[in-house]
């Protein structure tokens, strides 16, 4: 079996796969009519930041990795506004969003390291 890719094992890396398995557990119960609205622009960003995250930390030229973290920060805009929206409406509760908010907050800062 061939060696894992490096990226494996940053720590930002583990954190964008739980914040894409948080954002598809939070999408899971929405009802019908957001299935197809609010929840494919979470989880399409959840997706993109993850796997920008991984190009990212394989980029060596500093220009080309500060276009791709501009990329995942603002899908996890995106993640964050969203979620604001489904809580105001009341198809999640803040408990459920409570994990989702700390994980789009420790990636944001961590991403900011990757801008150092």
């Amino acid at each position: 079996m061939p060696d894992q890719p490096a990226y494996n094992t940053f720590e930002l890396y583990n954190l964008s796969k739980k914040l894409v398995i948080a954002c598809y557990e939070l999408t899971h119960d929405l009802p019908t009519e957001e299935k197809t609205n609010l929840t494919q622009y979470i989880r399409t960003a959840a997706v993109t930041v993850h796997l920008n995250i991984a190009q990212s930390l394989s980029l060596k030229k500093k220009k080309k990795r500060k276009k791709v973290i501009i990329i995942i920060q603002n899908a996890l805009t995106i993640i964050n506004a969203a979620t604001e929206v489904l809580l105001e409406v009341g198809f999640i509760t803040k408990e459920n969003s409570a994990k989702l908010t700390t994980l789009i907050t420790a990636c944001y800062r961590a991403i900011e390291n990757l801008k150092k």
